[in-house]
C-alpha cells in the first residue's frame, strides 16, 4: 500500500504568506502528490486567486487563513487529474473557454471579461484556466468512470415516481453548500477560522458560488456549491437540521458536522411538482442603450462592455437605471411592459427570463449600441406538472453519482503518497 503523509500547515514559510519572491524561492516544492510536484509559485498564485474571489485583503494573516484549504484543494485536483490521465480523460481548450463563460454568466459578468479582470488584479490567467480545467476534468472523469456503474431498474423508477406523486405540493428547497472537511486536530482550528472568514465575506456580499468554487471540498464545488432541489426527507440529517432554520435567501452560520464544517444557503423554495410557467410570467422592465464610439481610436468592444458593466453596477432600481442612462447620454431610456415573457422578442426573452427583479443585466451588444436591462416587476405564473420517467432516471442517477464521486475521491486520497512540505 502506498504511504500517505500529511504535514501540519500551521507554520507556512514566508514565501507562501507574502508577496511573490525571487524565482529561486518560488520554484521550491510545496507538496508532492504521488510523483508530481506542486511549486510554491503554484500555491502563491492560487492563494491570490482565493483572496480575490473572497474579497479579502491580500495580507499575511488572510494568506495564512486560506492557505490550508487552498493547498488541500490543489492536492485533490492533482489526484483527480492524475486519475483522469490514467483513464485517458482529457479536456480541450474549447471546453475550458466554455467553463470560463459559465463562471462569467453565474457572476453576471460580460462575456470575455473574467480573465482580463483577474489579470489586472495580479492573477496569472494560466492559474484560472488550470483550476477550471481541473473542475471540468473531474466532472468528465466521474461521468466516464462511474456512470457505467449506475444501474437503475424500471421498478425503481416506478417506486420513485410513486414517492414524488405522494409528495406533490409539499415543500422543497434549493440548497447550496460550502464544506470544509476536518481530518486532523490541527485542521479543526484552520477550517473553523477559514469558515468564519467566509461567513464574513458572504455577509459583505461576496457571491456564494465564487466562494464555494474556491474553498468547498464537496463534489458540488465545481457547480458553485449547488446541491439541487431537495425535500426534507431526502437530506442528510445534519444538513436537514441546518436548512430547517433558514428562510429563502438566508445563509446558515458556520456549523460543525460529523466530517467538518458546513455553510448552507437556501437559494429558493417551491412546492414539489410546482414549476414556473415562464411564458405566462408577466414582467415590466427598463432598458437603456449606450452609444458605441466609432473610429480608429475607439476602445475594443470587450473593454466597452466591461466599462458599461461598471457604470451600471450601482443601479438597484429601474429609476436608478433611468438616471444612469440619462447621465451617460444613452440613446434610449425606456420602460416596457407589462407583458408576458412569451410575447417578448427572442433577444429580450433570453435576457429577461433568468433576470431577477431590480438587478441589472450584463451589457450586451446590439446594432444600436450597448444594451442594459432591468426587470422592474415580475408576476410569476406557476403550474403543477409531473416529472417524466426519464427525468426520474436522471434524478436517481445524479444521487448515485454524487455518492460514488465522494467515495472515489476519498479512495484516491487514501491510496496516494501526499507529502506537504510547507
Amino acid at each position: 500500500m502506498l504511504r500517505r503523509m500529511i504535514a501540519v500547515l500551521a507554520l507556512a514559510p514566508a514565501i507562501a504568506l507574502s508577496a511573490p519572491a525571487g524565482a529561486q524561492e518560488v520554484d521550491r516544492v510545496a507538496a508532492v502528490v504521488n510523483d508530481e510536484a506542486i511549486s510554491l509559485a503554484d500555491v502563491g498564485g492560487r492563494v491570490r486567486l482565493a483572496l480575490i474571489s473572497a474579497n479579502l485583503p491580500d495580507s499575511t494573516e488572510n494568506r495564512r487563513r486560506v492557505l490550508p484549504q487552498v493547498i488541500r484543494k490543489m492536492v485533490d485536483e492533482r489526484l483527480q487529474t492524475q486519475e483522469a490521465a490514467r483513464l485517458k480523460v482529457s479536456i480541450s481548450a474549447a471546453d475550458i473557454d466554455a467553463g470560463i463563460g459559465m463562471i462569467e454568466q453565474q457572476n453576471r459578468m460580460p462575456k470575455g471579461t473574467l480573465l482580463p479582470t483577474l489579470a489586472r488584479q495580479g492573477v496569472d490567467t494560466v492559474i484560472v484556466r488550470e483550476q477550471v480545467k481541473a473542475d471540468l476534468t473531474w466532472m468528465r472523469l466521474v461521468a466516464r468512470a462511474l456512470q457505467p456503474q449506475v444501474r437503475i431498474g424500471e421498478e425503481e423508477i416506478s417506486d420513485r415516481l410513486d414517492v414524488l406523486r405522494s409528495r406533490q405540493g409539499q415543500p422543497e428547497s434549493l440548497l447550496a453548500e460550502i464544506y470544509l472537511p476536518v481530518d486532523s486536530g490541527a485542521a479543526e482550528e484552520e477550517a473553523q477560522r477559514l469558515g468564519e472568514g467566509l461567513i464574513g465575506q458572504l455577509r459583505a456580499g461576496t457571491p456564494f458560488a465564487a466562494l464555494a468554487r474556491q474553498f468547498s471540498r464537496a463534489p458540488s464545488a465545481a457547480s458553485g456549491g449547488t446541491m439541487g432541489w431537495m425535500s426534507e426527507d431526502g437530506l442528510d440529517d445534519e444538513i436537514q437540521a441546518i436548512a430547517a432554520k433558514l428562510h429563502k435567501g438566508e445563509i446558515s452560520p458556520l456549523t460543525r458536522t460529523s466530517g467538518g464544517f458546513h455553510i448552507i444557503a437556501l437559494l429558493d423554495e417551491r412546492l414539489a411538482g410546482q414549476t414556473v410557467d415562464t411564458g405566462a410570467t408577466v414582467v415590466s422592465y427598463a432598458r437603456i442603450v449606450l452609444p458605441i464610439p466609432r473610429g480608429p481610436g475607439a476602445p475594443p468592444k470587450q473593454q466597452l462592455l466591461g466599462q458599461a458593466a461598471n457604470m451600471t453596477a450601482s443601479a438597484k432600481t429601474c429609476g436608478d437605471l433611468d438616471t444612469t442612462g440619462h447621465r451617460l447620454g444613452a440613446t434610449k431610456v425606456e420602460r416596457l411592459g407589462p407583458a408576458k415573457i412569451a410575447e417578448l422578442n427572442a433577444e429580450a426573452r433570453q435576457i429577461i427570463t433568468q433576470l431577477p427583479a431590480n438587478r441589472v443585466s450584463p451589457p450586451s451588444e446590439i446594432p444600436e449600441g450597448i444594451q442594459v436591462m432591468m426587470v422592474c416587476s415580475r408576476e410569476e405564473s406557476t403550474k403543477f406538472s409531473e416529472v417524466s420517467r426519464e427525468q426520474v432516471r436522471r434524478i436517481i442517477e445524479d444521487e448515485r453519482l454524487d455518492m460514488l464521486s465522494r467515495r472515489y475521491l476519498r479512495d484516491l486520497r487514501r491510496q496516494a503518497f501526499i507529502d506537504i512540505r510547507l
